[in-house]
């Protein structure tokens, strides 16, 4: 079994992992985008190249970028974008020494929310071992389980009267001539009935065995009816008596300083919850100035933007293309080495741009899934499954499906219904159901070894904790049952 603390240990880890790729990638793009703005650089270089071999240039007909005035544009505008930069992956540096710090003093608090879950269950077990040996305890505690023994068979009873009720009712129920004298009350002071009306009612009783079928219809209603206040009587005996067994329970627990415990592990969590809050609101403004830096990544940055933008404009100038056109028309082989070189900076720029491209897709999946694992990981800390008192059964499967989501080949629900169906409770040595709490009507040992905050189910709530013993059967009420 993988504890709860190894899991989010496992989550952290493939956090940090795809950090790393998404580190790498922007790097990649960075370094692609550098590559792009040096080719466009040289491109002017080669052009001015041909504006040197042209004689017009010199009586001025045709204008050339001037290298002093490209550089220092080109070089003012990346000074300026490094500045920002550096301003914010100080910034992210920052957020995420913070995070990391908060992490630590995360994992020691997260070892003293346990260390109280164990003390308190340590507590529980030797007051369970103590109420074992007093009489008192076990003179109410039996008296619970004869209670709700025959709560049981009471609800049982009821229960098969109103089936009787249900299929031996239905003779009387589609007999139209019983149900007429039925309704109208007829053989009770309820009846209505004057003159030839009473005398053909009475014939009609007369021929259908009426007065006897009423009595047997009257108690096949009736019996249900009292089993079931009989059995809420029960319930209401049994409900006082687990009040009792319940208030013992807590006395003896706040004699055995259990209460203290509780409140003690309460403010621990409180204070494990308090980091876990300043932990989320680091990772919103972490993932914000990861968004903004991600832009940088990609070039899409205004500074960036500009100095493309810029660069383009002068490689888009009529003169320039002018150059070219000459360059081609002209059968010196100077001017064809430099159409060449110009013809392979361009190629190499349209293949930069392909790769940045396809970077550009793969870190928007990345940070997709940084998003996703970070949501994840929030829920499981706010749900409290690195709990003392939580593990997942198949560590294999949960490693794998977590390899699958780092991949991309698992959405964050499927992840997390996985877990779901991993979790288990792991060993603890206090019963939650002894005393009070094994009849289904709430517990008074309520030890965080158990689930923190069950998405189903759970100890109490419900009815059903409570079983008959083998061999005692539910029946033994009979009627005389004529009908």
């Amino acid at each position: 079994m993988m504890s709860g603390r190894q899991t989010l240990a496992s989550i952290d880890t493939t956090l940090q992992q795809l950090r790393g790729q998404i580190a790498e990638n922007e790097e990649r793009i960075a370094g692609y985008a550098t590559q792009k703005l040096k080719l466009q650089q040289e491109e002017i270089e080669q052009f001015r190249e041909l504006g040197r071999l042209r004689l017009e240039v010199l009586t001025g007909d045709i204008t050339v970028p001037s290298a002093f005035e490209t550089d220092r544009t080109v070089k003012e505008l990346l000074a300026r974008r490094k500045e920002s930069l550096s301003r914010l992956q100080n910034d992210v540096k920052a957020l995420e020494q913070r995070r990391l710090d908060l992490d630590r003093r995360r994992d020691e608090q997260a070892a003293l929310v346990d260390d109280a879950a164990r003390a308190i269950d340590e507590a529980e077990k030797k007051t369970q071992e103590r109420l074992q040996q007093e009489p008192e305890y076990q003179r109410q505690l039996q008296a619970v389980q004869d209670l709700e023994r025959t709560l049981q068979h009471a609800q049982s009873k009821a229960s098969r009267w109103e089936e009787e009720l249900e299929t031996k009712g239905s003779s009387y129920r589609n007999d139209s001539l019983f149900m007429y004298l039925w309704n109208r009350g007829y053989g009770t002071t309820a009846y209505r009935g004057w003159g030839l009306t009473r005398w053909l009612d009475g014939k009609v009783a007369a021929l259908i065995r009426y007065s006897e079928a009423r009595i047997n219809f009257s108690k096949l209603q009736e019996i249900p009816l009292r089993l079931q206040e009989h059995a809420e009587r029960i319930d209401e005996q049994a409900k006082e008596a687990h009040r009792s067994l319940e208030a013992l329970d807590n006395a003896a627990r706040e004699a055995d300083g259990i209460i203290k415990l509780d409140d003690e592990f309460k403010r621990q969590e409180s204070d494990l919850d308090e980091i876990d809050a300043q932990i989320e609101q680091i990772v919103a403004e972490q993932r914000a100035l990861e968004q903004e830096l991600a832009t940088y990544a990609t070039g899409n940055d205004q500074d960036y933007r500009e100095a493309i933008d810029y660069l383009a404009g002068e490689l888009n100038r009529d003169s320039l293309q002018e150059l070219r056109r000459w360059a081609l028309a002209t059968p010196f082989p100077e001017d064809d080495l430099v159409v060449n070189r110009l013809l392979e900076l361009e190629e190499k720029e349209d293949e930069l741009e392909t790769g940045i491209e396809e970077f550009k897709k793969m870190l928007a999946g990345q940070q997709k899934r940084l998003g996703e694992l970070e949501n994840l990981r929030a829920d499981f800390k706010r749900r409290r499954y690195d709990s003392a008192g939580t593990g997942f059964s198949d560590s294999a499967l949960i490693l794998a499906t977590l390899g699958n989501l780092f991949n991309g080949m698992m959405t964050r629900d499927a992840f997390w219904r996985v877990l779901e169906q991993q979790r288990r409770q792991q060993r603890h040595r206090a019963n939650p159901d002894f005393g009070s709490g094994g009849f289904g009507r709430g517990s008074a040992w309520g030890s965080p070894m158990r689930f923190p905050k069950p998405s189903g189910g759970g100890f109490g709530g419900g009815r059903g904790g409570f079983r008959v013993p083998a061999g005692r059967s539910g029946g033994g009420f009979r009627t005389g049952g004529g009908f």
